[in-house]
């Protein structure tokens, strides 16, 4: 079970809000705060007539807690968002380390904020935050900033904002190792993003995702560094793949990477045969003598256990 702060934290962080820097819980104006007022003033009018408060009316305070937006760090969330979050207290420590400028147990980070994702974009090298809960789009905004390679992990989906302002990524190598989902739209967003995107969390991809991540890429991009990004797409979480995805990310530029197919259809094999770039299909345990056939043709690298090499290598002319 996910650990949730416990009192004190609360009730130290609606102390003194410090709005202006980010810090402390501050209740948002929004129509949830209006339903906690009315269930509270429904209850309060009972009281005052001495009437008996219903267990109903009770549920309907708790439940319009749990909805309550609040201003909470720089971050906008619900109460039961909040309560949802594992080792919070201990983030919040090593923000306060992070501030001091001691980056050492940064990846023990269950909620990253706007202020701290900002000074996490400077850091020189590959920056792996693995265990957080979800990623905001304000954090996601900050930490796009980041030049190297960045993995972003331990939530299992992305809202469209935060994939939009993920795309803008300026470093080398973008992973998000735990998505499990993907919209449409936040793989459209994805796709913009220059350099390596690494989606292996992915076990399967809709045909309008596919041929939105068919865009992602464009070989090499030269950097005002001086360095050159080749673009890889990875997909390595994938099980199957339908004749359609198939045929839109046969069109991406850069290696692509679907080591985690253990079957292709023959029409799926055509398809990728029109691939450029290198392709990763090692994880394939069998293969139709007619994909193999198609695959033949294939004139970039193709990445194959030895035994569909060889089957493969039959076609060569």
């Amino acid at each position: 079970m996910p650990e949730k702060p416990n009192a004190n934290l609360i009730k130290d962080t609606t102390k003194k809000p410090e709005t202006e820097s980010g810090t402390g819980l501050e209740i948002s104006n929004s129509s949830e705060l209006e339903k906690l007022s009315g269930a509270i003033g429904v209850v309060q009018d009972a009281v005052n007539h001495d009437q008996t408060v219903k267990v109903g009316q009770l549920e309907q305070i708790q439940e319009a807690i749990k909805k309550l937006r609040v201003n909470f760090y720089g971050e906008e969330m619900t109460i039961e968002e909040i309560n949802k979050i594992p080792k919070l207290e201990e983030s919040i420590k090593i923000w306060e380390e992070i501030r001091q400028g001691n980056l050492e147990n940064k990846e023990k980070l269950t909620l990253l904020n706007p202020e701290i994702a900002e000074k996490l974009s400077h850091w020189d090298g590959e920056l792996y935050l693995y265990n957080l809960y979800f990623l905001s789009a304000q954090a996601a905004e900050a930490i796009a900033h980041n030049k190297g390679d960045l993995q972003l992990g331990g939530f299992a989906s992305i809202s469209d904002e935060t994939a939009e302002k993920l795309s803008h990524f300026q470093g080398v190598m973008l992973w998000l190792p735990s998505l499990t989902s993907l919209s449409d739209k936040a793989a459209e967003y994805l796709s913009h993003l220059k350099g390596t995107l690494s989606l292996g969390g992915l076990t399967s991809l809709s045909d309008k995702a596919a041929e939105h991540l068919s865009c992602h890429g464009g070989g090499f991009h030269h950097r005002s560094s001086g360095t050159y990004l080749y673009n890889q797409l990875r997909l390595r979480g994938l099980t199957s793949l339908s004749d359609k995805a198939a045929k839109y990310l046969s069109r991406h530029q850069g290696d692509l990477d679907l080591g985690g197919l253990t079957s292709l259809s023959d029409k799926a094999a055509e398809h990728l045969s029109c691939h450029q770039d290198g392709l990763e299909l090692d994880g394939l345990t069998s293969l139709s003598d007619k994909a193999a056939e198609y695959l033949s043709k294939y004139k970039g690298k193709i990445y194959v256990s030895e035994a569909i090499k060889q089957q493969i290598d039959k076609f060569k002319k």
